[in-house]
């Protein structure tokens, strides 16, 4: 692996890193802002397909990468479920409330 490409994927694996860091403390709009930097870094890094030989290496890096990104996704699918959650409680609480103020004298 080149000395650009590993520089590439070590910046990648840092903006992963941080992504997952702020999506566990519930920063989802950072998280989507260091996606966009980190599609543009993968873009980047793959344009060359030239490996230089050092397929262990970029394949160690890339699957880091991978399971950060699963980890992420996971706490996002959790997120969602939460505010799915949260949505429908909201929904039977606005219905109980108009009922209760439709009957009430």
């Amino acid at each position: 692996m080149n000395d650009q490409r590993r520089a590439d994927l070590g910046q990648i694996v840092d903006l992963s890193r941080q992504m997952l860091e702020h999506a566990r403390c519930g920063g989802w709009e950072r998280v989507a802002e260091l996606e966009a930097q980190r599609r543009e870094q993968v873009m980047n890094c793959f344009r060359d397909t030239a490996g230089g030989g050092h397929a262990a290496a970029e394949t160690a890096l890339i699957q880091l990468i991978l399971r950060l990104n699963q980890e992420l996704t996971e706490l996002g699918r959790s997120h969602r479920d939460a505010l799915g959650a949260e949505l429908q409680q909201n929904k039977k609480g606005a219905a109980a409330h108009l009922a209760y103020a439709t009957c009430a004298p």
